[in-house]
């Protein structure tokens, strides 16, 4: 079984901490002092990826713990290739825009069944979340993720934990994990979980923090998870 599949069916929730700093440095330093349990997910975000490649995925996988790493990749095209790459720097899991076609997602998919690595396909920039929910189910994918986007967040005020109602029509239409990503800070994890995530993604309510370690510790406390 996919690790993070088991993990979620054992401990109920999961936190993601994205790491979308462009310095590696940064991300150590944040990595190195949240707890990383099996409950946790290091991300390592786009902006990461974009500057350090692959060796930001290896990096996170060698911090010691118990915790799991997703490399954001954001796939449009090469699925395979993309998934192929991460995984042998020690990713559980990848994302895939579900903007991406059928034939890319697929080959994802198809890949992350052959080598247990989750599969979360980010609704970023979907004019019809729904309708992407129900071909993202046909086509096969782990996770769907919800998903807010910085210049969104800017220049429309919007943040995650504003979207409850749809949140929990993602959760009914998808029937299987659904992760939320978007301005989330630590004290408004257990609203966004009661609206049906079951994978709660911080990144500057715990990166940008005074204190990274009392942030996270305050979004694992609300996030009730069974572990």
């Amino acid at each position: 079984m996919k690790k993070l599949i088991k993990n979620l069916n054992d401990c109920g929730r999961l936190l993601q901490v994205a790491l979308d700093f462009t310095r590696l440095s940064d991300a150590i330093r944040v990595a190195s002092v949240v707890r990383r349990e099996k409950e946790t997910i290091l991300e390592a975000g786009t902006p990461l990826i974009k500057s350090w490649g692959v060796t930001a995925v290896k990096v996170l996988r060698a911090i010691p713990g118990d915790h799991m790493v997703l490399a954001d990749t954001k796939t449009v095209d090469t699925g395979r290739l993309e998934a192929s790459l991460m995984a042998e720097g020690g990713a559980d899991a990848v994302t895939v825009l579900a903007l991406a076609p059928d034939e890319t997602i697929g080959e994802m998919v198809d890949y992350g069944k052959e080598r247990e690595i989750a599969v979360y396909a980010d609704l970023i920039g979907t004019k019809d979340p729904l309708k992407e929910v129900r071909r993202l189910r046909r086509l096969g994918v782990d996770v769907v993720l919800l998903h807010i986007g910085i210049d969104v967040q800017k220049k429309l005020g919007l943040r995650a934990s504003e979207i409850t109602d749809l949140i929990g029509k993602v959760a009914r239409e998808f029937s299987g994990p659904v992760a939320v990503a978007g301005g989330i800070r630590p004290e408004e994890v257990d609203r966004v979980v009661n609206a049906g995530a079951s994978i709660i993604i911080i990144g500057g309510g715990i990166t940008r923090a005074k204190d990274p370690k009392v942030a996270f510790e305050e979004a694992l406390k609300r996030l009730s998870a069974r572990c």
